[in-house]
């Protein structure tokens, strides 16, 4: 199987469709441009990656349109990455390429430069086709943080913005010389048909005198006449008083569709099909008898029902003594559409979102479109004529106007940011992009000007910025600027001689807080604790929030550990005060780790780890304290990161298992369902599930294991289905993947791909994931509740459950805690609890199922007590699948007696 093989492929239509939209571009030959490197230096920047790539994904190349650290100007498709992206149309990050088998055999991951860590976001135009990705990518693994991911997404809309400005710059170009070029042609049709109006009329009337002389002389002159009249590029005509034609050319025979017997017997107004178009004919001709000559512009109406523009033109003659009409038709079809094809670009430059402007050679405004009024206060009247320049005001010392000037002298297309100002005097920032508009003979007659408000872009840089180096929830310096701080602390103590201390602090408890009382309560106390911190450090000293509520510390200028232990202390006893949150009193400690230059390392990376590791040495030993690193500590450390190593491989080497642990209905003995349990089972030895869960949710590494999870439970429940068994599987949700806001699609992709009913699949979340963010979470539930699936809240009872939001939650059934289960007969208050329990959720309309069903007392109780269902050893541990099934060909059932 190769790599595009792993990689879900859009229809043929949709591929068609992006295709063409790729293609209106007018980038895939082109030269790349500077404009792309900037956003690709910022997307390093902002990312904190080596390598960035601006790609636009043809039908068979990636062509790389800006490219930093990578030295390729085009790929293969094939090279798995970013079809992927565009595929997918979202965001997609692979942490560790080589962990991945979608896209491990990538060349550029196979060879130099040996990408680990790929991050790429979709250029989606407004059509919504996917037009290729901005990607950073790293030679080491990784993950984005929300805000550089948030970062990325944007840096790809504004490579977006990028294409399309440009694509409407050229559009717009051609449509200022179209329609340049078309009052020209216009002008010189009206010209022309002056002139030839003229020129015929003169010689009609010379004709007319003419024929009327011959006639009198010689009757074969009549046929030299009828022969000139059939020359005339135009429709001939003459008629009497009465409205019969004495006299017509063949392209009137030809343009009406009419014989000569025909022509013979109509009246003018014949050849006119509405009654507006009659009236104006009948007007006409009152006109020309009257005064002598008219024109008028109507359309012709041939016997097939075609209309057709005309000009038409009379003139009162006198013929065998009498008054008659003699005139001519043009066709005004090509006049029309000139016309029209003015009107149309016209009204494209009025309904531009950006500010267009028209200037002539000494830069005043000749034209603007209403978008300049809304995006500067200047109405269009206040701006006709004025230079330019006015928007500046004062700020004249602008690097952009420098580029503008030189481009303009040398009259070539130029892009430049300035700062404007409106007609309130407030700033804004302009990305003005200037070219030249040139005559057909080439010499440049204006120039036409973009102007795009790119104020709220600028703002977000400059957020993006500040994000890079501060922390937002407690505006300390974030973990970017502690290692810039450590790394300068050392090169100062290097001369001064003195040491350099690093302290990693962690609040002891704070989990419990965020979780029992909210994360709004628990930001607060992140901020007061910040606000402690810095009391008790010195100026020169540095506080920085690493994450979670985690805090790091830089104290310099100490010459021993002594003066050290003071401050540590200080800041033991200060955070140890209670804190006043949102009227709560709350108790708090932390656990310190310390280590110093040069004793315990020479580099940023070496302190912190080593720092970290005295931290866990401080929880140990009882918490609220703090200990100096020694190198027996990262023993610990070495350990704890091995296991993490060996449960990253353990998902590609396929070492985990599903167990099912079969539930019973209480009423009738029979199995209803399964929870699905997650079990590792390593070459030499079976790892403990207490051993490994929690440090896959502290790494993330349960978001992928938990969507194998998914995957595989849906295809065994699949397999018990196709066998006549079908069985309801319950699976675990785990709180980062519940943050991953995916959760949804990945349910889909997992039920979609094993081809199983949603009604066979179970959710169970816990208590306390529920209430963390309870109105995302009931909206959240309720999509997938759409989706047909069951929902269970996990070990109730554990938690803090708001009844006001309990009621609202589209959830199926409730889970007792086995740790109230495990007493009942023993301690009285867990026999209250799961009774009370029990009782809430029937009131609520949710079945209840008690876990942990390990003896008869407890069936007993909860049979009296009308829970719903029950699991445990009592009837059944935990089985592979292939027991599972063997259990439900027997039809075994729970004796309830």
């Amino acid at each position: 199987m190769n790599q595009t093989d792993l990689i879900e492929t859009p229809s043929t239509a949709d591929e068609r469709a992006r295709l063409e939209a790729l293609a209106r571009c007018g980038l895939l030959e082109t030269e790349p441009e500077p404009r792309f490197d900037d956003i690709a230096r910022l997307a390093v920047l902002v990312c904190q990656v080596p390598m960035a790539v601006v790609t636009l994904v043809g039908d068979r190349r990636l062509w790389f349109k800006a490219r930093i650290g990578i030295n390729r100007s085009d790929a293969p498709r094939h090279f798995g990455f970013c079809s992927e992206v565009i595929n997918r149309k979202e965001l997609v990050e692979v942490p560790d390429a080589l962990a991945d088998r979608r896209h491990r055999d990538n060349a550029l991951v196979a060879n130099p430069p040996h990408v680990r860590f790929y991050a790429g976001a979709p250029l989606i135009d407004r059509d919504g086709h996917a037009l290729g990705t901005l990607a950073v990518m790293d030679v080491v693994p990784r993950q984005l943080s929300a805000a550089q991911r948030a970062g990325l997404q944007s840096l790809a809309q504004q490579v977006v913005a990028q294409v399309e400005l440009r694509n409407s710059l050229e559009s717009l170009q051609q449509t200022v010389c179209e329609r340049d070029a078309s009052r020209e042609r216009l002008e010189a049709s009206h010209r022309d048909l002056e002139r030839r109006v003229a020129e015929r009329t003169a010689a009609l009337l010379h004709a007319h005198v003419s024929l009327r002389t011959e006639l009198q002389r010689r009757e074969h002159d009549a046929h030299v006449a009828q022969a000139i009249i059939d020359s005339l590029p135009g429709i001939f005509y003459v008629f009497d008083q009465t409205g019969r034609f004495l006299r017509w050319n063949q392209n009137f025979e030809r343009v009406t569709e009419s014989t000569p017997e025909q022509v013979a017997s109509s009246k003018p107004t014949d050849f006119f099909g509405s009654p507006d178009d009659k009236l104006a004919i009948e007007q006409a001709i009152e006109r020309v008898l009257r005064n002598g000559s008219n024109i008028v512009e109507t359309d012709l109406c041939t016997r097939s029902g075609r209309r057709i523009p005309y000009l038409f033109t009379g003139v009162r003659i006198e013929l065998e003594g009498r008054w008659c009409v003699s005139g001519m038709g043009i066709d005004l079809t090509d006049r029309r559409r000139d016309e029209e094809s003015l009107r149309l670009r016209d009204r494209a430059l009025q309904a531009s979102v950006n500010a267009i402007v028209i200037a002539a050679l000494d830069g005043s405004i000749e034209y603007a479109n209403p978008a300049f009024e809304r995006i500067t206060g200047f109405s269009v009247e206040e701006s006709l004529g004025r230079n330019c320049r006015f928007l500046q005001g004062e700020d004249t010392e602008q690097p952009g106007l420098t580029t503008i000037r030189n481009a303009v002298r040398q009259r070539r297309e130029v892009s430049a940011l300035l700062r404007n100002y409106r007609k309130d005097g407030s700033l804004f920032w302009n990305d003005l992009h200037i070219a030249p508009v040139r005559d057909p003979a080439g010499n440049v007659t204006h120039f036409v000007g973009v102007l795009n408000d790119v104020t709220n872009l600028k703002y977000y840089e400059e957020q993006l910025q500040r994000h890079a180096t501060t922390d937002t929830l407690t505006a300390l310096a974030n973990r970017h600027t502690l290692k810039a701080r450590i790394g300068e602390a050392i090169t100062a103590a290097q001369s001064r001689q003195t040491m350099v201390t690093v302290g990693f602090m962690d609040l002891d408890n704070f989990k419990f807080i965020n979780d029992s009382l909210g994360h709004t309560v628990g930001d607060e106390l992140l901020k007061g604790v910040a606000a402690r911190l810095l009391t008790c450090v010195r100026e020169h000293d540095l506080i920085a929030r690493y994450g979670g509520d985690e805090f790091a510390f830089v104290l310099v200028g100490h010459r021993d550990e002594k003066g050290v232990c003071g401050l540590v202390d200080r800041i033991l006893k200060t955070v140890d005060r209670p804190f006043e949150v949102k009227g709560h009193k709350l108790y708090v400690s932390c656990s310190i780790g310390l280590s110093s230059y040069p004793k315990d390392g020479d580099d940023a990376d070496t302190l912190l780890r080593n720092a970290d590791a005295a931290m866990y040495r401080a929880k140990e030993l009882g918490r609220n304290n703090f200990q100096f690193y020694t190198p027996a500590m990262n023993q610990r450390v070495t350990e704890r990161l091995s296991l993490e190593a060996r449960m990253r491989q353990a998902l590609a080497n396929g070492e985990f298992m599903l167990h099912y642990q079969p539930k019973v209905d209480l009423r009738t003995g029979a199995v209803v369902g399964s929870e699905a349990l997650l079990r590792w089972f390593r070459p030499e030895g079976p790892v403990p599930p207490a051993a490994f869960i929690p440090l896959a949710e502290e790494t993330g590494l349960i978001v992928p294991i938990g969507e194998w999870v998914l995957h595989t439970a849906c295809s065994h429940s699949r397999i018990l289905r196709d066998a006549g068994l079908p069985l309801r599987v319950a699976v675990n949700i785990s709180a980062r993947q519940f943050a991953e806001r995916t959760l949804t699609q990945t349910v889909r992709r997992a039920l979609n791909g094993a081809g199983l009913e949603p009604d066979l699949l179970e959710l169970e979340l816990t208590e306390t994931l529920v209430m963390q963010n309870p109105e995302d979470v009931v909206r959240l539930l309720h999509e997938m509740k759409d989706m047909g699936l069951r929902l269970a809240i996990d070990d109730f009872g554990t938690g803090y459950s708001s009844l006001s939001y309990l009621q609202r939650l589209p959830v199926d059934r409730l889970k007792i805690d086995q740790s109230f289960v495990r007493d009942i007969g023993a301690d009285p208050n867990d026999a209250i609890i799961a009774r009370a329990v029990i009782s809430l959720g029937h009131s609520l309309g949710m079945s209840v199922i008690a876990e942990g069903v390990s003896s008869r007392e407890q069936l007993s109780f909860l049979q009296q007590n009308g829970c719903d269902e029950m699991q445990g050893y009592l009837f059944s541990r935990p089985v592979p699948i292939e027991e599972l099934r063997l259990l439900l060909q027997e039809n075994r059932s729970l004796d309830l007696h």
